[in-house]
């Protein structure tokens, strides 16, 4: 097998024609180098380069190997720049879980940065809930996870927030309360509710009901759901109404209005946070930790 140091000597020969010219080029004696050609000649088995007093040529079976050489050198070049460009988190490859309520506005927005920022890395995405996430990243099928807060079984997992956001009240367009700048969550006592089902979406479901407790009243449940559109299209409809991250804004829907909630309730604060593995700070996902940082942002 051809050393690259051996293909490097005998490119340099070829290309200057002459033995003392290639020997400063590769800051060499030339001695070791014409030893260097003669070994790689019985190495290959034919004749490379025709030497005389006068000159040096290439035999054809020379220009054929120098054809592949430079090939050779290229990859092997190529190769050492990608392991490098790897080292420093700029190509590879990261499978990034996140929850579907930050596909509005948030998870495009990272992208968008990761993206500009890291453009030889290639992203695949996994939708899941919070805890299925948490799963696939102790069981090594993700690298990060985006979730909503808070989370069980938090141990080996490393998580950062890095968005905070509230609930918000939808109503149907024609709802008495429609004009109004915004609304407390009395004045909701009397709705029928959509809520987030507990076991998909534990930490909405819990802090909706906390945050309706707070105001002093036990929210009528008539439906669960846990895709926004579906559930901001039903509010359309005319079959309750919900409260969603505000991040659902996005959602332009003629059918529907979008009012702040004035209530003061830590429960109406919602967290989102990026979870990775202890011992997971590979290049990836250390450059997508940068982009989500949001002191970065």
């Amino acid at each position: 097998m051809l050393s690259g140091r051996v293909l490097r000597q005998f490119v340099a020969v070829a290309e200057e024609l002459h033995f003392g010219r290639a020997a400063a080029r590769l800051n060499m004696a030339q001695p070791p180098l014409s030893q260097a050609i003669k070994q790689l000649e019985i190495l290959v088995g034919v004749q490379l380069l025709q030497r005389t007093k006068r000159f040096v040529r290439l035999t054809p079976a020379g220009s054929v190997l120098l054809e592949h050489a430079r090939d050779m050198l290229a990859q092997e070049a190529r190769a050492i720049e990608s392991a490098r460009l790897a080292a420093q988190g700029l190509i590879g490859r990261i499978s990034i879980g996140f929850v579907g309520s930050v596909a509005y506005a948030l998870l495009p927005r990272l992208l968008q940065d990761f993206r500009s920022r890291f453009p030889n890395i290639q992203v695949d995405l996994r939708e899941a809930t919070s805890k299925e996430q948490v799963e696939s990243l102790l069981s090594r099928k993700i690298d990060v996870g985006i979730v909503r807060l808070p989370l069980p079984n938090v141990a080996n997992l490393q998580v950062r927030v890095i968005e905070r956001e509230r609930f918000i009240a939808v109503l149907p367009a024609f709802h008495h309360l429609a004009a109004a700048d915004s609304v407390i969550l009395a004045d909701l006592a009397e709705e029928s509710f959509m809520i987030f089902p507990a076991d998909r979406i534990a930490s909405l479901h819990s802090k909706f009901l906390f945050a309706c407790h707070e105001a002093g009243f036990t929210p009528r449940i008539t439906l669960e759901a846990w895709q926004m559109p579906s559930m901001v299209s039903l509010v359309a409809a005319g079959f309750g109404t919900v409260l969603l991250p505000s991040q659902v804004r996005s959602l332009g829907h003629p059918g529907v209005v979008y009012k702040d909630i004035n209530d003061a309730s830590t429960n109406l604060d919602l967290e989102i946070a990026v979870v990775w593995r202890d011992d997971n700070m590979s290049a990836g996902v250390h450059s997508f930790l940068s982009v989500a940082d949001p002191a970065a942002r």
